[in-house]
């Protein structure tokens, strides 16, 4: 997901792309321009 943002991806394109929701794609987002990688949760 970060990948596509730093691309320029719309977060509804990432979202679909991904099969995870707009919400999800959103958090992770905002948690990893917060923190960087060490806040992104794979599990």
């Amino acid at each position: 997901m970060v990948l596509p943002s730093a691309q320029g991806m719309p977060g509804a394109k990432r979202a679909e792309v991904t099969f995870i929701s707009s919400d999800r794609v959103r958090d992770v987002i905002h948690n990893f321009n917060a923190d960087g990688f060490d806040r992104i949760n794979v599990a």
